[in-house]
């Protein structure tokens, strides 16, 4: 019994005792009455307060523990997904993840899952047979070739782009022609829109149709700049790294391989 309820109940106890033998009825002070009860509201409000603190302690220990094991989860699917950027496909299978209907690659044996390539790579050029060393670049929306003496002409309706490639072998020009897709937005300085038209490229095992922007980027280090439009959902860019895949020059076929397949 607390310290407060003893001595809120003595003058009871001793005046009900005092005048047990002598009446029937024992004379209790109103206010010791009060004092009481007083008392034992305090302890009530006490055991509440102590369970709401309890319960208060105990969901905060409850949303730790959750947020212990999500960062946990968080940490574990992380290491699994820079472990498999670092191995490659060829060691570990890229994160389980279905991409989207891409280019696929011309070869009957080419794996289709994501290659890691560097920020720099040897792309063949997979009609013309020139191999250029090319610049990788995620913040590129479309990939750009430099393209010179680019000329405008008109074939059976339709509007054609006929160019030249430099092929860094031989230091001569090879002359293109291919129908223009669109046009591309062009740097300010350049003042009209770029001609996109759509080439065979190859990055190590994976050949794919791919939509360039053509410009004279002869002032330039890198004659190709590989974009977004190639990279997505094939490849994963490990930027401290150069030169991972060499081109590998696709076996020919008797049938085109359609890249919206």
């Amino acid at each position: 019994m607390s310290h407060c309820l003893w001595k809120s109940l003595l003058p009871i106890a001793v005046l009900s005792m005092l005048t047990a033998c002598s009446s029937n009825y024992a004379l209790v002070k109103k206010s010791d009455v009060s004092a009481a009860e007083q008392c034992l509201l305090e302890q009530q409000n006490q055991r509440e307060t102590i369970a709401r603190q309890q319960q208060q302690l105990s969901e905060a220990l409850s949303l730790l523990r959750q947020t212990v094991e999500l960062q946990q989860q968080g940490d574990t699917a992380l290491r699994n997904f820079m472990e498999a950027a670092r191995l490659g496909p060829e060691d570990k299978p890229a994160p389980e993840c279905k991409p989207a209907p891409r280019p696929r690659a011309s070869s009957s044996n080419a794996v289709l899952d994501k290659k890691v390539v560097g920020g720099a790579e040897r792309v063949l050029l997979t009609d013309l047979g020139a191999i250029l060393q090319a610049r990788v670049d995620t913040g590129e929306a479309v990939s750009q070739l430099d393209a010179r003496n680019i000329e405008f002409f008109e074939r059976n309706g339709e509007e054609w782009v006929r160019f030249d490639v430099i092929d860094p072998d031989t230091g001569k020009p090879v002359e293109v022609e291919r129908p223009r897709l669109r046009g591309s937005r062009a740097a300010p300085e350049e003042g009209a829109r770029r001609p996109v038209v759509e080439l065979r490229i190859t990055m190590g095992s994976l050949t794919q149709m791919a939509e360039l922007a053509l410009s004279d980027r002869q002032s330039n280090e890198f004659p190709l700049v590989i974009g977004r439009n190639v990279l997505r959902d094939l490849m994963l860019v490990d930027v401290a790294r150069k030169n991972i895949t060499e081109p590998q020059k696709p076996e020919p076929s008797g049938k085109a391989v359609d890249a919206t397949e």
